[in-house]
């Protein structure tokens, strides 16, 4: 179950959690938790291939796969601070939580950021161009389905569009 603390209060309620995100322009979805863990990717995606279909038609989306980071992954530090410091794509970011959990900082002013912890059953799109940061829980796994308009729109990019 999602959760989203926002202006120094914390929700649980996806349907709360989706009303303050939608205010500022991130989609949030519950799609659910269908007894995935541990299966090969292809079997996820095929359990799931509904709402990823329906989500490619609505958004455009053109590619999809699963991505996962766990402790025993080589590098797991290099990798992840690839993407703890404030930064943005400009393609959407596109998660879908199977297993684990990660927190996603997002900007909704220049400096103020709401704070989401994903979990499996969550999906969550971060519009092109808006800036965040994303990290592991102390937990240190996460396995996600991601989609994307083109491959290399979803490049880290740090510093800042004037």
């Amino acid at each position: 179950m999602a959760r989203l603390e926002f202006k120094g209060k914390n929700y649980t309620d996806p349907s709360e959690i989706k009303s303050i995100m939608s205010e500022y322009g991130i989609p949030f979805e519950s799609w659910g938790v269908r007894g995935t863990s541990g299966q090969e990717d292809d079997k996820i995606l095929g359990v799931y291939k509904p709402e990823i279909d329906k989500l490619m038609r609505e958004r455009a989306y053109q590619t999809v796969d699963l991505v996962a980071l766990k402790k025993e992954t080589p590098n797991l530090d290099v990798i992840a601070a690839k993407f703890d410091k404030e930064h943005h794509h400009v393609d959407d970011e596109v998660r879908f939580t199977v297993e684990g959990e990660g927190v996603f900082e997002i900007n909704y002013t220049e400096k103020d950021r709401l704070k989401f912890t994903a979990e499996p059953g969550d999906l969550i799109v971060i519009p092109a161009m808006r800036r965040h940061l994303f990290y592991l829980t102390d937990k240190k796994n996460i396995r996600c389905i991601r989609l994307f308009k083109t491959k290399e729109g979803w490049e880290a990019i740090y510093e800042k569009v004037s």
